[in-house]
């Protein structure tokens, strides 16, 4: 036969009917020893049929089998047949392989029927053997019989389940349900008991003891009669738990997926879509089973498709990911997200991608406007001088590589601009000068040459890779002819003019700076020759240079000669009217000229590097003065200092103010720092290092002139700053009509979102102060509260008045 086992081991129907022509006794069994065939001879000798038994416990058909007692594949066992008569067997067990399968060949052969004494005495040995065997079992095996009264009785139960649950033999040996269980319970089972004895299989689950116990219950028969029914007994309560664990587990992440305000995708190990929440579905306008097992990239429309595969590929590699991305939505609405990807991890191996987006949109566009706004005039819309440097800059890089490259610089101001400010108010100024950047773009090729306006009345014009002096001389020409023509604005007809200063590169500057400020030489040169005209730089205007020298000379000893005096200007909470803070404003009183505007000597004292030595006085200044307050029973408000960038990126910056703070005996709270924005995105990491120890101080730190740069709210949150002082360029003529109102708006809402302190600067007027109040900002500094002062002035004013 084992030929033909070979012959037949792949197809296992072919195999069972090959069994049914053996005179074998045959029974197949699989690896957990359950009854998988029965041929025919087995049937007839066994006196059962093959469906009574198929899926059952060999154990059910011969109650003292032990696979571990097959050593030499052969062993004698017994079974009690329908007659009552004990049968020994021997068993010759064989093992196969069908396809991924394997089983067990059981050949049962020698059938001896004992009924001598002898064959009587090893009956019982095999009986008290068979139930020793099954008291081992770790499940439960139970009989039941109709006793002479026709109730349901139990005949035996063995098997350490039911010894742990308390309800062993001894117990329950001639006893009905009723007489040993609740009455709930016994319900229960007598119910089921019955349908078996009617000749079903049943089985049930019930609580016993603390345990989930599954019953199954087999009708075995006597010709046509069920004579007793066989049960089997399994712990299930790991199982029911595991299962109750599951499924809440499940509900748990159904809700998680359901009241997300994010957006959530759940993808399996093919990238495909297998599960989002309601939001995303609204989203990209999807029904459930429409997104299901979609690829992701599918659904996501615009080009980041793309990279969106490359990090989900990642992340199905176990990689978590973070990234930023943009897509169109289902109305072709551009949208950006910040995105985790997170690998679904089970038994070490990566199952699947929880995909979690959080909608910066409305973030990203105002980051994008306050990007534009940097680099933009808001009132022309033209390129502001930030643009126009960045620009010229990289053209001279461009330029300076080329042999014989030559470009122009033309800088233009308004003849009497102020007076027409002044006479017909900022209304017609503003309107004059949107109209005077028409011309200017009227008069230049916008393809080749590029306009911005610089500030006030300032614009200018850069013409890259110029082939002579002519060719510039007659833009300016054209310009001058372009303001021929009167401005009609509202009910005035306007007659201007302009002075025009140009310089040239090489010949007259080799830099951005050079070359902006000789244009600047030139142009007041036209304007000292009777304005309205264009003057080209040379070496004979540089009078202003010697003028620099003899500034940045008596700069050096000012120090020295303790000229430079401190100013404060109060910082006002404008629903209370009470002074919180002062802002120390550096003040030079030259010998020979009087006091000059910091507008004049910052810019120098920062390009030759005296910004630093002057800062480390005006610090110490600060300090002197609140120990000044303290002694006197003053009250004490902290007093902000303005820091440049070159001397806040220095090293030992934290440790000076450390040591000041020490010498002074001063908290850290009574002195803030204001920074502007380009301070911290110059070498992050030492940034970062800095400001925590400041901040370990008690040192509050601002951003001053918000607004002006790159205004990136992320470097705010990722930094941890204290607040921002929005510049006073988006403050004036705020209203809620206005132009900046958006804008000042936005920041201020941005700002506070990130839990900033906002206080606005250069507030003149109530108009102002009104809808800074409206937008929840009351923080002030500027006219309207109060101009800056010497302390003393500050004392009187602002300190004992408070």
């Amino acid at each position: 036969m084992s030929g033909n086992l070979e012959f037949f081991k792949n197809s296992r129907e072919q195999l069972f009917q090959l069994f049914n022509m053996q005179n074998d006794n045959i029974v197949v069994v699989d690896q957990l020893e359950n009854i998988t065939y029965l041929n025919r001879n087995a049937e007839k000798m066994l006196e059962l049929c093959r469906g009574e038994v198929v899926n059952l416990p060999l154990t059910s058909l011969i109650g003292d089998y032990d696979k571990s007692k097959l050593v030499n594949h052969e062993h004698l066992y017994t079974r009690i047949m329908k007659n009552g008569q004990h049968y020994g067997f021997k068993i010759q067990s064989q093992n196969i392989t069908i396809g991924q399968e394997q089983f067990k060949v059981l050949l049962i052969k020698d059938v001896i029927v004992q009924e001598n004494s002898k064959e009587k005495e090893l009956s019982d040995a095999k009986k008290i053997e068979f139930i020793d065997t099954m008291k081992n079992l770790q499940n439960g095996i139970f009989t039941m019989r109709k006793n002479t009264e026709g109730k349901i009785v139990y005949v035996m139960a063995v098997g350490k389940l039911l010894e742990e649950i308390g309800v062993n033999d001894e117990l329950l040996r001639n006893q009905t349900p009723f007489e040993v269980f609740p009455e709930d319970i016994a319900i229960i089972k007598h119910i089921h008991y019955e349908m078996a004895f009617d000749g079903n299989r049943v089985n049930y689950e019930i609580d016993l003891n603390g345990k989930r116990v599954f019953v199954d219950v087999i009708p075995i028969k006597k010709g046509n009669e069920v004579g007793e029914i066989v049960g089997t007994v399994l712990d299930i309560s790991e199982l029911r738990s595991t299962q109750k664990e599951l499924q809440l587990n499940q509900e748990q992440y159904k809700s998680l997926l359901k009241s997300s305000q994010d957006y959530l995708i759940v993808l399996n190990n093919n990238a495909q879509i297998i599960n989002m929440n309601p939001k995303t579905l609204d989203l990209f306008s999807y029904l459930d089973e429409e997104s299901s097992y979609e690829k992701i990239q599918n659904i996501l429309f615009g080009k980041s498709e793309y990279s969106m595969s490359y990090y989900v590929e990642l992340a199905l590699k176990g990689n978590l990911q973070n990234f930023e991305f943009d897509a169109l939505g289902i109305n072709s609405t551009k949208l950006y997200f910040n995105v985790t990807l997170l690998p679904i991890m089970f038994d070490n191996h990566v199952q699947g991608v929880y995909m979690i987006g959080k909608d910066i949109t409305e973030q990203k566009k105002i980051q994008e406007m306050n990007a534009y706004l940097a680099h933009h005039d808001e009132l022309t819309t033209l390129p502001n001088r930030r643009w126009m440097e960045q620009k010229l800059s990289a053209v001279l890089q461009q330029v300076k590589c080329e042999k014989d490259g030559m470009l122009a610089v033309l800088l233009i101001d308004l003849d009497r601009f102020k007076s027409i400010n002044d006479t017909l108010g900022h209304l017609i100024g503003d309107s004059l000068l949107q109209e005077m950047a028409k011309r200017i773009l009227a008069s230049i090729d916008t393809d080749s040459h590029f306009a911005a306006r610089m500030g006030g009345d300032e614009f200018m014009i850069l013409c890259p890779r110029v082939s002579s002096e002519q060719e510039v001389k007659e833009i300016a020409k054209r310009f001058l002819q372009q303001l021929i023509e009167p401005f009609y604005i509202e009910d005035f007809e306007l007659l201007v003019t302009a002075s025009i200063g140009i310089c040239f590169y090489p010949t007259g500057g080799l830099d951005a700076i050079d070359l902006m400020k000789k244009a600047d030489i030139a142009l007041y040169k036209a304007k000292d020759l009777g304005r309205n005209m264009f003057q080209i730089y040379d070496q004979s205007m540089s009078r202003k240079n010697y003028q620099s020298f003899f500034l940045e000379r008596d700069l050096r000893k000012a120090i020295i000669n303790d000229e430079f005096i401190v100013h404060l200007q109060p910082r006002v909470d404008a629903l209370t009217g009470k002074t919180v803070s002062a802002e120390a404003l550096i003040r030079w009183m030259h010998p020979d000229l009087g006091l000059i505007s910091p507008g004049e000597f910052i810019p120098l004292a920062e390009e030759t590097g005296i910004i630093i030595p002057m800062g480390k006085w005006m610090k110490r200044k600060v300090c002197e003065k609140l120990v000044e307050w303290r002694e006197a029973n003053l009250p004490l408000i902290p007093i902000s200092v303005n820091i440049s960038s070159q001397r806040f990126l220095q090293n030992d910056f934290s440790r000076e103010i450390r040591n000041l703070l020490a010498e002074f005996q001063l908290e850290g709270k009574w002195l803030e720092i204001e920074i502007t924005e380009n301070s911290i995105m110059k070498n992050e990491e030492h940034v970062f290092q800095t400001l925590h120890e400041l901040k370990d101080l008690g040192v509050k730190i601002y951003i001053d002139d918000f607004g002006t740069g790159y205004s990136s709210f992320n470097y705010l949150k990722t930094f941890n700053l204290d607040g921002v002082k929005i510049d006073r360029s988006f403050i004036q003529n705020i209203s809620s009509e206005s132009e900046n109102a958006s804008i000042t708006t936005a920041m201020i809402k941005m700002a506070q979102h990130l839990k900033l302190e906002v206080i606005a600067e250069g507030v003149e007027t109530k108009e102002e102060l009104d809808y800074l109040l409206q937008q929840n900002c009351h923080y002030i500094q500027g006219y309207y509260f109060g101009r800056p002062c010497n302390p003393e002035e500050f004392e009187k004013n602002f300190l004992i008045s408070n």
